[in-house]
Order: structure tokens, then sequence, then C-alpha cells
């Protein structure tokens, strides 16, 4: 029993942070015992096939057929040949239409720069889809992700302390850079809140999560405010489209069920047979419905079509809005959607090990992967000593209690993350003011009050 719990968490612990445990493999993958890089930790890849790149493929197409089924039944089918060509009325019909395209254009383009979004140097996996077409879609209306291998990789503090005598970079516990060796990043240093895509085997600067949705990376800031933007669009595009169609469907809808419970031939074929609940009381109502429409001849193909895209449609704005209100509850605090699935983890894992009564050996690989997990990251600080001139180096560590990730206020977390200044450039562009002079604090060095 303890050793299938020791398997199962291993397991856990090597999916979230991409460490293997087994016993067999050296104890640390990125360095050897003397601090360098270690050339024969093979690339963790893991590759296999990911659920989330599945539906990435699947999940778009999805959205685009229903797209285009909404889109005729709201302005092919009602607005232009009920409400145009049989009433006659132009101008309720624009006032109408022109609202409703717009925020659906506006829509659009906010998925799309999310969907088309692109590393500035493509990979050699995307090689070939970077021609013709894809390439100018890619570059017209993607968005670009932030380079993850950045010629300076310190911290810009300028704020804080004058002069450029004083540095901070992320590492380690001991002063070594970070370093990823999965997938094909080959040990490329890391900087502050860079994060590996395993579904696109890279890493990415400011990692939030891989979405489904766009079969893409949503990352702050390139993609995370269109992200935002698209699940906002949902609930009033839903609202305005379909405002015309609520009423004379939930009229169809009513009668529709009315005979559905009180036809005698569908109770005998359905209702009482005991097959009708396999598939539980929702799959029974639907198999119902279907046949009811079939009877009813006076029931037009268009009502229970309306019926089926509209309750799809109350279904996305559901997803959307919780998604769009857990990000926006993770991005008040300063934290990204990643952080807080790694809080979890760590969180969990804290509680195993609390539990098992593991071997040192054991004990070990586990506690590896808490401090992978942990709220702790470390800086290393350098600086020209103003009293004797010499540089000084310390490695300061900073949690997430103290600030390493809030921008002290609601209102400057979200400004960081959907508002980025355009004038950022570096890599720390998240690393708050606050976390930075608290880094220069610890470290005993004057900055500017």
């Amino acid at each position: 029993m303890v050793q299938e719990a020791l398997s199962s968490l291993r397991q856990r612990i090597s999916q979230s942070t991409g460490i293997n445990t087994a016993r067999q493999e050296p104890e640390d993958p990125i360095r050897s015992h003397d601090g360098k890089p270690n050339s024969h930790a093979p690339p963790n890849s893991r590759r296999g096939i990911r659920l989330n790149r599945v539906l990435g493929r699947i999940v778009p197409i999805i959205l685009l057929v229903y797209v285009a089924n909404a889109y005729d039944l709201v302005v092919v089918r009602h607005a232009y040949r009920q409400v145009y060509l049989q009433q006659g009325r132009l101008l309720p019909l624009g006032l109408w239409l022109v609202p409703t395209h717009a925020l659906f254009l506006w829509s659009l383009r906010a998925y799309l720069r999310v969907f088309f979004a692109h590393s500035q140097t493509p990979s050699r996996s995307h090689t070939n889809n970077q021609n013709g077409v894809l390439a100018w879609l890619r570059s017209g209306l993607g968005a670009t992700f932030a380079d993850p291998d950045p010629a300076d990789t310190t911290i810009s503090i300028a704020s804080v302390v004058q002069g450029n005598d004083v540095t901070v970079e992320l590492c380690s516990a001991d002063g070594q850079p970070v370093r990823c060796w999965r997938d094909s990043c080959n040990g490329r240093i890391k900087t502050f809140r860079m994060r590996h895509c395993g579904d696109c085997a890279t890493c990415r600067v400011g990692f939030d999560h891989h979405c489904a949705w766009f079969d893409n990376d949503v990352t702050a800031p390139s993609t995370l405010r269109p992200f935002i933007s698209f699940l906002l669009s949902i609930p009033p595009l839903y609202a305005l489209g379909f405002a015309p169609l609520f009423r004379p469907t939930w009229r169809s809808f009513c009668g529709l069920a009315a005979s559905a419970a009180s036809d005698a031939h569908i109770a005998e074929v359905w209702w009482g047979r005991w097959y009708s609940w396999v598939g539980g009381p929702v799959l029974r109502w639907i198999v119902a419905l279907s046949l009811a429409s079939r009877r009813r001849r006076e029931q037009t193909p268009d009502a229970v079509r309306a019926s089926v895209v509209i309750a799809l449609g109350a279904v996305f704005v559901l997803i959307a809005s919780a998604l769009a209100a857990s990000s926006l509850g993770s991005l008040r605090r300063g934290l990204l959607t990643v952080d807080v699935e790694r809080a979890k983890a760590y969180a969990r894992l804290q509680r195993q090990m609390q539990k098992l009564d593991a071997i040192r050996e054991e004990k070990d690989a586990l506690q590896k992967g808490l401090d992978s997990l942990g709220p702790t990251q470390h800086f290393r600080i350098s600086w020209m000593d103003p009293d004797t001139g010499e540089a000084r180096t310390e490695v300061v560590a900073l949690s997430i209690d103290d600030g390493l990730l809030s921008h002290a206020s609601t209102a400057a977390n979200l400004r960081a993350f959907l508002m980025p200044s355009r004038s950022t450039s570096r890599p720390g562009w998240d690393l708050s003011e606050p976390a930075i002079r608290s880094l220069l604090t610890k470290a005993t060095i004057p900055v500017h009050t």
C-alpha cells in the first residue's frame, strides 16, 4: 500500500514539475555536483499523446461550426429572410445588427490574436507552417510571444536604484542560473516568471496556461489581454445576438416539451421503456423532444435548430464567465493560472508528505519536488560596495507571502497584466517595484525613498 502511494506521488511530481524521480537517474538533471550544466542529462521530452493538444485540435473546430450555425440562424434566416424580406423592417434591423456585428468583430479579433500568436523566432517544428497564407495570418493577426532567450537576463531596477552597478537575476538557491532541460530547451536560462509549456514544447515568458479553446499559450502580456477580452465579450454578444429569438424559441420549446410529455405514441415507444433511463434524465428528455419534433408536422426545423444553438450558447457563456472570473480573481492578487495550480500542487504534496512514512531516499525525492513547487524564488544580486569598492554578490530569497508576485494593489496588478507599459522590454517586466525594494533591502543596498 505504501509503495503504491509512493509510486502515485512520484508520478504526480513528475507531471507537475518535469523532474524525474526514478532512482536510477542522476541526482540533478540540471547541474552536476560542481555546479556546471550536466551534459549527460538528456532533455525530458515526455511528449507522447497529450490530452490538451488533442482538445486543441477539436475545440476550435467545434467553435467554428457553432459560430457558422449561429450566424446563419441569426443573420441569414431570421434577420434577412424574416425581418427584411417578409416584414420589410430595415431601420430596427440596422439598429440591432450594427452593434451586434461590431461586438462580434471585436470578439473575433481578440480570438485570432491568441489563436495565431507566434514566437519571434519560429522553432523547427513550425518551419513548414510559416509559409504562404498561414504566415501572413500569423504576422498580421496574431500576437508575438516575448523572446525566451533575451541577450540580457537582468531585471531592470532603474526606478529603485540609480546607476548601473546593481544587477538582479533569477537564480537557484546556490546562485546558479535556473535552466530548463525539457523537450528541446537544452539548458535554456529561465528568467522571472518563465515557465515551460509541455504542449508547445518550449518555455514562455509570463506563461499563464495552454488553452484548448485557442490551441495556443496564454501568456502575459502577449496574449493574456485578448484572452480576457474574448471571454468578457461572449456574454454580451450572446445576449445581443440572440435577443430577438429568445421569446419565440422559448414558446416553441415549451410547446414541444408539452407534446413530448403528453403524446401517447412517445409514451409507448420511449417513456415506458427501461432503456430510456440508460443515458440519465437529460438524455431521456433530449430523445423525447427529438421524437416530438418529428411527430409535430407544424414544428419547423429552424425552431428546433434555434433551441439547440441557444442552449449550446448558454453553455459557452457559463464556461467563459467562469474562466473570466477565475482569471481576473487570480490577476487581482498578482497571480497567473500556473501560479495558482503550482500552489495547489505544493499544498497537495505537503499533505501527502505528512501522511506518508517513507524511507529517507523516497523523502528526498519528494522533497525535491516540493522545493521546485515552493512559493520562494532566489535572485542573485551583484553590486559594487561604495565603501570598499569591491564587487559583491549575494543570493536573496523572496516568497509569494513577501510580495514576490504582487504589485501591491488590485488596480496595479490588473494594470501590470492587462495594460503593460510599451517601454518595458526586459524579461523582468512583471517583477514589481515593491518586490525589487524588498530584495535590495534584504541585500542591504540603499534604495530611493
